[in-house]
């Protein structure tokens, strides 16, 4: 959408400068995400003159949106979503456009940028949609057919990313071990000991210039030996997974309607460390977490707390249990708010320990960073994500976007220092 914007002539509105148009791009994937993004979409029709809606409240809140918003347009049908963005833009501009032509039943590629986004780790989406109906999750009743994107037109969409300086690309999807696949309930797949994923790791890492490749996250079914062949041949792919646990309780998961047990999940995460571990440094793990959900007992929770610290996560994110209407866990019992916030409190502090000792490995180690930006102190320190995700703190004289070599020297609780900084020289 940056790039389409741009291709028009358009830039960023300086400062606190009144914009003369503002795009929401929401989540509705909880009630509290649902919230925000009205809230968004209201805070911008003060601020600007003219306001796209897009992303997935559009989908469950359309008639809200098209109250408080100006240009609505949805994820649904089979023209690509860029594609109706761009044609609104013409028409807010009043300029010719085309009408729209491509129908597809694949995910579309995207309209290919011509200029670099702000981001220096660059998104590319490979998969939409999910039919596996967690019973807190909206998203299957509103985006419920899957698409994938060829193994084509990824390699076209990322070597453009490349071309244009990112470092490193991003997979992203609402259900990424679907990928390939036309549901993301396993049982019912027509062929589940198909590699897709796998397979098209293996052909965008082997893009000239691509020097990071990272999975934004996957469901823990969904990571097989194979998966990690591709992950250990391909040096460019990092030791980095987003393995989302949810739950630490089999009566919790199964209430959730998730797909794997806890045993299942930590014998996954036992083989992911036995294949991605170097040096004696494990890949590092982050996850979700859902506390309060209806029916969670204290020995639910704290079935939680012992697989976390068991798994010894780099980063845990945590989520309170919100209500989404239209789901089915909305109808049952709700915990007590403050029982609720206790547990988000305790997991909290207990993410704070378990990232601090994963990062207490990375002393001593070399690692590649990615400069992100800058933090004005006493001296002018850059921040970065390294390949294990952490965000790495150092002085140097590198441009942010460009890739460098560090040795991690010191962490607290807060930071992960480096120094002896090289610049990894590219063609």
């Amino acid at each position: 959408m940056e790039s389409i914007l741009q291709e028009r002539g358009m830039t960023s509105a300086p400062g606190s400068a009144s914009p003369d148009l503002e795009i929401v791009h929401t989540c509705s994937v909880t009630g509290q995400a649902a919230a925000k993004s009205r809230n968004a979409i209201r805070r911008a029709k003060r601020n600007g003159k003219h306001v796209f809606v897009t992303g997935c409240f559009t989908g469950t809140d359309y008639s809200v949106a098209t109250k408080i918003g100006d240009t609505v347009i949805t994820q649904a049908g089979e023209t690509p979503m860029l594609d109706r963005f761009a044609r609104e833009v013409d028409m807010w501009l009043q300029r010719p456009t085309q009408a729209d032509s491509r129908k597809t039943t694949s995910l579309p590629i995207a309209s290919l940028p011509t200029i670099p986004g702000a981001h220096k780790r660059a998104e590319l989406r490979i998969q939409d949609g999910c039919d596996a109906h967690c019973t807190f999750c909206i998203i299957p009743k509103i985006r419920t057919t899957l698409r994938s994107k060829t193994v084509e037109d990824t390699v076209i969409e990322a070597t453009r990313l490349v071309e244009l300086g990112h470092k490193e690309i991003i997979f992203t999807g609402v259900f990424i071990g679907a990928y390939g696949h036309k549901t993301a309930l396993r049982r019912k797949q027509d062929s589940p000991n198909s590699e897709y994923l796998a397979d098209l790791l293996d052909a965008v890492a082997q893009i000239n210039g691509i020097k990071r490749l990272r999975i934004s996250s996957m469901e823990p079914g969904d990571v097989t030996p194979i998966l990690l062949d591709a992950m250990v041949a391909n040096n460019n792919i990092v030791p980095h997974l987003h393995l989302p646990l949810q739950s630490g309780s089999d009566y919790v998961l199964q209430k959730m309607n998730r797909q794997y047990t806890v045993e299942q999940y930590l014998e996954m995460i036992a083989m992911v460390n036995e294949r991605l571990t170097v040096d004696g440094l494990p890949p590092a793990i982050t996850t979700d977490i859902i506390c309060g959900f209806p029916t969670e007992t204290e020995e639910d929770f704290e079935r939680t707390v012992k697989a976390a610290q068991q798994v010894g996560y780099l980063h845990m994110h945590v989520f309170p249990y919100s209500v989404r209407t239209g789901t089915a866990a909305a109808r049952w019992k709700q915990l007590p708010p403050e029982i609720v916030r206790g547990r988000v409190q305790k997991l909290l502090t207990l993410d704070e320990e378990l990232s601090l000792a994963y990062r207490r490995q990375l002393i001593g180690k070399q690692v590649q960073i990615i400069i992100e930006n800058q933090k004005e102190h006493e001296e002018t320190f850059e921040r970065g994500r390294c390949e294990y995700y952490a965000e790495i703190t150092l002085k140097t004289n590198v441009k942010i976007g460009e890739l460098v070599n560090a040795t991690v020297t010191d962490v607290t609780s807060e930071h992960t220092f480096a120094k002896e900084c090289l610049p990894i020289l590219t063609n």
